[in-house]
């Protein structure tokens, strides 16, 4: 018999949803394939059997499942998982299936009893076995007398909820603004998009010029560690923020100085469509060491974001602005302007550092062909 245990699949969650099995309770399985489907905050992501055998699960689909915990059996044969099923004295499945006798902990039949909860509610909450949280969630409901409807948040939205709270606490922010000329860069954005078929925006140049300044300002991609010390990075990974109305989203771009803006503007169509769907996978979202944040909606001028908890700093990007300036022969010209906003971890990055690298990227926008 081999357990089959839920990896940790993302640090800010303790538990996760498991949606789905994609093979059915006692099947045969040939070798390393997926099995189940468990969704975290941000993602979802298949997990696999560890190799042959005789699948039992555990923990039904819709449950919740904690990393760490085993989810289902491998058995080497259909008689060693029926021996097992026979001297089992727990069910297979967290799920209570209708009719089931009720089982309840001393502590939470005494708690029941004292709050008046009924045994069709404990019925109700679809456990096998209640425990004292769950008649404590009971008690805590009918307690609530709500004088307007109230909506739930979303475990993804609570969980951007705890990483900003922490990022308030622990993180002393400060910031810097820019005011950057990019025209040329929309014009060199028009012109890739036109020659490679992808569309090349304004953050894809962003994210290309940041990542190029990555040896220049090596702390602005490092982390400050438990013990005071700062851990730098050897290669620009660099996070995007991203919301399509299913939640946000952190997707990053791997190495990517070495990408060219091509294939950064790909990788972030297919990022949009994947936060639409809400369909990542957990690699997709692990591993940056900074963060850009597009503001980009028209009217949007100036943007400050919060400091991801592990980074120094993130940089934003507002909404491309016009304005009218006299040239030096005194006529008018317009102007294309973006404000970036870098917010960063005072205990790491100095002002003259912040200001450094706003300069540079700065630099690298106004006058943009090594971006190509």
């Amino acid at each position: 018999m081999i357990g089959i245990e839920l990896p940790t699949l993302n640090t800010n969650d303790s538990s996760y949803t498991l949606v789905e099995w994609l093979v059915p309770d006692g099947s045969s399985i040939e070798g390393e394939e997926p099995l189940a489907v468990v969704e975290t905050s941000k993602a979802s992501e298949e997990i696999e059997s560890t190799g042959p055998g005789i699948l039992h699960v555990l923990v039904g689909g819709g449950q919740d499942c904690k990393p760490g915990q085993t989810i289902a059996y491998l058995f080497e044969s259909a008689d060693e998982r029926d021996s097992y099923r026979a001297s089992a004295a727990t069910p297979t499945a967290t799920s209570a299936p209708p009719g089931a006798e009720l089982s309840i902990t001393n502590a939470a039949r005494a708690l029941a009893d004292r709050h008046g909860v009924s045994d069709a509610e404990l019925c109700g909450l679809g456990r096998t076995v209640i425990r004292t949280a769950d008649v404590e969630a009971l008690v805590r409901r009918a307690a609530s007398v709500p004088s307007s409807p109230q909506r739930q948040l979303s475990k993804r939205q609570r969980t951007v909820g705890a990483v900003v709270t922490e990022s308030m606490r622990t993180v002393p922010a400060a910031a810097a603004y820019a005011k950057v000329d990019v025209g040329q860069a929309e014009e060199l954005a028009r012109q890739l998009s036109e020659r490679t078929g992808s569309f090349v925006s304004l953050p894809v140049l962003l994210i290309k010029a940041l990542a190029r300044r990555h040896a220049a300002h090596p702390l602005m991609f490092a982390a400050l560690t438990d013990d005071g010390a700062v851990r730098e990075s050897e290669r620009a990974h660099v996070g995007v923020t991203m919301d399509a109305g299913r939640g946000l989203y952190t997707p990053v771009v791997h190495d990517a100085a070495e990408l060219s803006s091509d294939r950064i503007a790909d990788l972030l169509t297919g990022f949009r469509s994947k936060a639409f769907r809400g369909t990542f996978q957990a690699a997709e979202l692990a591993g940056a060491n900074i963060m850009v944040a597009p503001h980009t909606t028209e009217g949007m001028v100036l943007a400050t974001p919060i400091v991801f908890p592990g980074q120094t700093c993130v940089i934003s990007i507002g909404a491309v602005d016009d304005q009218v300036l006299l040239d030096a022969q005194g006529a008018p010209r317009t102007h294309r302007f973006v404000h970036l906003g870098l917010v960063y971890d005072h205990r790491v990055v100095n002002g003259r550092d912040a200001m450094a690298l706003l300069e540079d990227v700065k630099a690298e926008l106004e006058a943009p062909a090594a971006l190509g």
